[in-house]
């Protein structure tokens, strides 16, 4: 696989507000309570798990995600999008929140994250859109992108 096609198939994989204390050292706190951070966690869990419907549902149904790799609308196209990046064998991902702020009803999220392919080393920066579907709290945009590579 050329450095091009892996770091797209990484950046497809990567998305942002998944940060728990144990996964993202100097997180700040949340903003928008445990509902928000639930979500966040819940993510980190079913990634390391590889559990593709468990990352997939903590989007909303109409969600959208915007990565290197393409637009991914609604909910069944990301399943579709995540399941083909843990296809990949992604591992050692980590998430590190440097902004949490509410907006009314909506969290914005930003970050970076890093992660491994083999032996080789990526990273970037994330932005994600939080708030409410019925009484859940979901996903409802994700960015992702991927860094240029070091030199």
């Amino acid at each position: 696989m050329t450095p091009v096609k892996s770091a797209i198939g990484v950046a497809a994989i990567l998305w942002l507000s998944a940060s728990t204390p144990a996964a993202s050292q100097g997180d700040k706190t949340s903003a928008g309570g445990e509902a928000f951070e639930n979500v966040q966690s819940d993510f980190t869990e079913a990634y390391n798990r590889k559990d593709v419907e468990g990352m997939a549902m903590a989007f909303s149904e109409d969600a959208i995600r915007v990565t290197p790799s393409g637009i991914f609308q609604g909910r069944e196209a990301i399943r579709h999008n995540l399941q083909d990046a843990l296809n990949m064998g992604l591992h050692d991902y980590s998430v590190r929140r440097t902004v949490s702020r509410s907006y009314g009803a909506f969290i914005f999220n930003a970050g970076e994250w890093q992660a491994k392919l083999g032996n080789q080393p990526f990273h970037g920066s994330y932005t994600a859109i939080l708030g409410r579907e019925g009484d859940q709290v979901k996903i409802l945009e994700e960015t992702v992108t991927v860094a240029a590579p070091d030199k």
